[in-house]
């Protein structure tokens, strides 16, 4: 009898009905989604996963704008992707009709997780239609992920569009890595890209894609090689790719540029200042230099012979990365026409500062993700100012950056943290300085930051942002040299 009890429990149990949490009411989802109330909001996303009809679709597009301030990206992420049939439907037609380019931009990070056809229509026609460029090049990474033939088919005459515009430079940039991320190949021409194809399509696979990290965010990432290697594995493999002296580096007493290119492991040669000076011999068409900050004391400052190297270096297409006092000390002495000190900051020792682009560089090829896509990550990004940094006379050739809200205050008006320019001179100096088919600088580029480098080594903001900008930098001249081994 005892033994037959458990089990007539055990049936007993597998009666009783399982009650199912209850979906919320439409208006339920309304209410809570205007209530202000971060947990109830995350809570109430959490619930709609997997659950999610029209209604709640369109209550949450509708309400988007109002919980850009509650810090719950990563949960609408988490409920809209999981839309499919009516809901599916409504989020495309969302997309669609909403002028708002940060909802816009929410509803594609959505449907790029969403493995149906119809969002993969959708990332198409953000990519080729989109009017702001953030949502577009959403777009091409999100296509990049798909892993379908029908994405690269898709691409191929988009591409081929792009390269006819120059204002399409970046969007020629991003489409050429989704292609690399979708098939593996490293091409960058779409008649390449179509023969490509043809030959290989009927026994297409695409590549393993490293693991996304944990929520997705475009902001967790370790290092700047992280993202890039989630974002733009091209790139990546471009910089694998590299000679060991393609980077060469000149150390000094006041930096330690060396120091972050190692942890990133990124190829590169390391000299003192005397050998630099007496015997190396440099190679404009294929290197960057970098310049760590000599410090105040004039013998560690370049003679004449080497201030004339450098700038024929640069004259001749090489690429050029300093900062600090090698503004007047180099900078000034080489590119008189471009720079010359204006002064430098007030302060008597190491501040943090906030940083940010600068109005109307976003989208210059140097500042890609420097900082994040996404407007609805609202990071505060700082730098580390040294005592007494160098700024420069404002001069139209020059194109500022990265910015700080703090920097007139310490500069007298100036407000840039972060500068580039092209040599022999641009007045704007607006030039993509890589890969696709616009217009290209003449000679070579310099890229000066304030402050030094080993002090930005907050991996979530200053140094995440420096590392970046290098990094662009580094792969902006290895496809300006591939396209000059094209003859574009």
């Amino acid at each position: 009898m005892r033994a037959v009890l458990p089990r007539l429990l055990v049936l007993a149990l597998l009666c009783v009905p399982v009650v199912a949490l209850a979906t919320p009411s439409t208006a339920e989802v309304k209410k809570t989604l205007k209530s202000g109330d971060q947990a109830a909001v995350s809570g109430l996303l959490a619930s709609l996963q997997g659950q999610l009809d029209g209604d709640a679709v369109k209550a949450i597009i509708d309400n988007a704008p109002r919980l850009k301030t509650l810090g719950v990206y990563e949960p609408l992420i988490g409920a809209l992707e999981t839309a499919r049939g009516d809901a599916l439907d409504e989020l495309v037609k969302g997309y669609k009709r909403q002028r708002r380019p940060d909802v816009r931009f929410l509803i594609i990070d959505a449907l790029g997780k969403v493995p149906e056809a119809g969002a993969e229509r959708v990332l198409l026609d953000a990519l080729e239609g989109d009017d702001d460029e953030t949502v577009a090049v959403l777009a091409a990474r999100a296509l990049g992920r798909r892993g379908t033939a029908s994405a690269v088919e898709a691409l191929l005459p988009i591409l081929e569009a792009f390269e006819k515009r120059p204002d399409r430079a970046r969007l020629v940039r991003e489409t050429n890595g989704a292609l690399a991320a979708l098939t593996g190949q490293e091409l960058t021409v779409a008649q390449d890209w179509k023969n490509y194809w043809d030959a290989h399509k009927a026994s297409y696979q695409a590549p393993a894609r490293p693991a996304e990290r944990e929520g997705g965010s475009q902001t967790r990432d370790r290092n700047a090689i992280d993202r890039m290697r989630r974002e733009r594995p091209a790139d990546l493999q471009t910089m694998e790719r590299m000679r060991d002296d393609d980077v060469l580096v000149v150390k000094a007493r006041m930096d330690a540029v060396e120091r972050v290119l190692r942890s990133l492991k990124i190829k590169h040669r390391e000299v003192e200042q005397a050998e630099f000076e007496q015997s190396v011999q440099l190679d404009p068409s294929r290197q960057v230099l970098v310049l760590n900050c000599p410090g105040m004391r004039k013998e560690y400052h370049f003679g004449d012979p080497t201030i004339q190297k450098i700038k024929e270096f640069v004259a001749r297409g090489g690429y050029l990365f300093c900062s600090d006092l090698h503004l007047a000390g180099t900078l000034a002495k080489a590119f008189p026409e471009v720079i010359r000190k204006k002064g430098s900051t007030s302060n008597s020792d190491t501040q943090t500062i906030t940083i940010s682009p600068h109005q109307g560089a976003t989208t210059h090829p140097l500042m890609r993700d420097v900082f994040p896509l996404s407007t609805w990550t609202e990071q505060q990004f700082t730098w580390k100012l040294f005592q007494s940094c160098e700024v420069p006379e404002p001069n139209p050739a020059i194109t500022n950056l990265v910015q700080s809200a703090q920097m007139p205050g310490l500069a007298s008006g100036y407000d840039t943290v972060a500068f580039t320019f092209t040599y022999p001179p641009t007045p704007g100096g607006r030039v993509a300085t890589g890969g696709g088919r616009g217009r290209r600088p003449q000679g070579g580029v310099v890229l000066h930051v304030l402050s030094h480098f080993k002090l930005q080594e907050d991996d979530s903001g200053d140094g995440f942002a420096l590392q970046q900008i290098l990094l662009n930098l580094i792969v902006e001249k290895q496809e300006r040299r591939k396209a000059e081994l094209r003859g574009e």
